[in-house]
């Protein structure tokens, strides 16, 4: 017999029963279209412009029409049930109605980045396009216009042969606009893992477990209280990408779903005119969605002055997910928006992930952002590092945290974060090794280092990043935080990346890769000076080389995540501008 004393110390977290019948949901994606156009008639989506200053709405009813037209278009060109279709398209109805019509007639959409122009000059992107096309075996990508035609110019028997154009579809008016009849079990789209650098990998969504997940978010925002976000007469403010999971999921199928009123923003807008983006919620009762670039970037471009005059008072919840959550980020945001009667306690931290459709917790105490060190007997983070609670998991979700056999740890101990669940996957697209990689049994091996403490989960970093230095584990993003507070009030760095090179009779050290719009050498040497002994001091660590490149050099997904194994790989082929430290 079990002892209770130790089992209630395992690093077990499980998530409520549904709070409601879960036979009151929808189980599917087309029965979500329907439901959400009936009952929610007087909700829709809101559309940004270019400027961010004026929007078009669309009602629940019209979504679902434009999506039965795109029924339609994609049968008209030849789509069947069980094709799989790249949609390679910008924030717009359009996207939405093409995403959303291939899935209720059966196919399989997959989202990627749009690329900016066309191909003349370069054919990386079009290299990246032919990967995406050889995982899945798309028979169509749907892309712009401009890039339609260089690759029906210069691929003609490849990526030229399946390209179709927004254009193209709506020319085509005479198909077939019924919905297929679809299992909650069938796969409704392919979602790609963000930042691999390596060949991507499509994660299989069912209708069931995007359904389930999106209903759970609603749950976890609500953190079990009433009204729940369906009940609640607001706004859900996005600028994230819709090839990303969190603005796919988390804004759009979770708005859909909920019958939440939901504005959408281009990404780029908010890059040119973050200001556009928080406007969006003054005097409303708002939910804001981002990563900690998201917010970060706020706090780099934006003054008091410049959100001086926002009532900002109605926020109900600032959710930030998708990368490490800096706790000095976070409040950098609330001190610049202090003002317009933002509540710190709206902060709210999550986690989630694609193979588990997106949601796995969220901090659902309401007190804003929580930390706690490190515990001392890990040799896999550095000790005493403040790190932030992502609270419990949604309903029906289970997390543990396990050492590398499987065998789940104690509280307060660090390990790996394992997932189980109804939105948990059941493998990548025709990917049998690394499905096998990913899952144990029915555990998702997230790779995620993190603990347990008082009923949540404390996230302490990626296993797969660390760093083995001179014996010791490290973290990269301790050692880009370091590099980051060097820069002081200058704001010189806007973005590092950390990973370790080979070193002939010394074995692996760090090399670190720091963005600056710094160019005169003198003051580059005063940063070098100033990074290197804030990590010095910091970890007593020294840097094998400290690079300086200008903004915008280091890769990143669309969603701001930093892409270390790619510039280590640029580096690595000698192939990162560096800028010059010498007169």
């Amino acid at each position: 017999m079990s002892n209770p004393t130790i089992e209630a110390r395992k690093a077990r977290l499980v998530g409520i029963p549904r709070l409601k019948d879960p036979e009151g949901f929808p189980q599917t994606i087309p029965e979500v279209l329907a439901r959400t156009a009936n009952d929610f008639s007087d909700k829709g989506i809101q559309m940004g412009d270019r400027s961010g200053r004026h929007f078009e709405r669309w009602n629940y009813e019209a979504l679902l029409e434009n999506a039965r037209r795109y029924c339609r278009s994609w049968r008209s060109v030849g789509v069947e049930k069980g094709d799989r279709i790249l949609i390679c398209q910008n924030t717009s109805w359009d996207f939405i109605g093409a995403w959303l019509g291939a899935i209720l007639i059966g196919a399989h959409p997959a989202a990627i980045a749009p690329a900016v122009g066309g191909l003349k000059g370069s054919n990386h992107f079009a290299d990246r396009l032919e990967t995406f096309r050889s995982v899945i075996g798309a028979s169509k990508l749907l892309i712009s216009e401009r890039m339609a035609q260089d690759l029906k110019e210069e691929r003609p028997d490849s990526l030229g042969a399946i390209a179709t154009t927004i254009e193209d579809l709506k020319k085509e008016t005479g198909g077939d606009s019924r919905m297929v009849e679809v299992a909650p079990d069938d796969l409704a789209f392919l979602q790609f893992t963000s930042g691999s650098t390596g060949m991507p990998r499509a994660v299989m969504i069912t209708h069931r477990m995007a359904t389930h997940n999106a209903f759970s978010i609603n749950e976890g925002i609500s953190g079990g209280r009433r009204p729940t976000i369906d009940d609640w007469d607001g706004l859900h403010s996005s600028w994230l990408p819709m090839h990303h999971d969190m603005g796919l999921i988390g804004c759009l199928l979770f708005a859909i779903s909920c019958g939440i009123e939901l504005s959408l923003m281009n990404p780029a807008t908010f890059l040119s005119r973050p200001l556009r983006y928080l406007e969006t919620a003054h005097g409303k009762r708002t939910l804001f969605s981002g990563p900690n670039f998201g917010y970060q970037f706020c706090v780099d471009r934006l003054t008091r002055d410049d959100v001086s005059g926002l009532d900002l008072s109605g926020v109900r919840a600032a959710m930030t997910g998708s990368e490490m959550i800096r706790p000095e980020t976070m409040q950098a945001f609330c001190e610049l928006v202090s003002e317009t009667g933002f509540s710190p306690d709206r902060i709210m931290p999550c986690y989630g992930m694609a193979e588990a459709t997106l949601a796995v917790t969220f901090d659902q105490k309401g007190e804003g952002v929580r930390t706690r060190s490190v515990p001392g007997s890990s040799s896999m983070v550095v000790e005493n590092q403040e790190v932030v609670c992502v609270g419990a998991p949604v309903p029906d979700l289970e997390v543990v945290i396990a050492d590398s056999s499987g065998r789940i740890l104690n509280e307060d101990q660090v390990g790996e974060i394992q997932v189980r669940g109804p939105s948990v996957f059941s493998g990548y697209y025709k990917n049998e090794e690394a499905s096998g990689e990913s899952l144990r049994d029915d555990w998702l091996r997230t790779g995620d280092l993190g603990f347990v403490f008082d009923g949540e989960l404390y996230i302490a970093g990626r296993s797969k990043e660390i760093l083995v230095i001179r014996g010791d584990n490290v973290m990269p993003h301790e050692i880009e935080w370091l590099a980051e507070e060097a820069r002081g009030e200058s704001k010189s760095a806007d973005r590092v990346a950390a990973f370790a090179v080979a070193k002939e009779n010394v074995g692996e050290e760090i090399a670190l890769v720091v963005e600056t719009h710094l160019t005169e050498p003198l003051e580059l040497k005063r940063l070098d000076h100033a990074v290197r002994s804030r990590i010095g001091r910091g970890m007593s660590l020294p840097i094998a080389d400290l690079v300086f490149v200008r903004r915008g050099r280091i890769p990143r997904t669309s969603s701001g995540k930093i892409q270390r194994g790619k510039i280590k790989q640029q580096y690595l082929a000698g192939e990162v501008e560096r800028l010059d430290l010498e007169d």
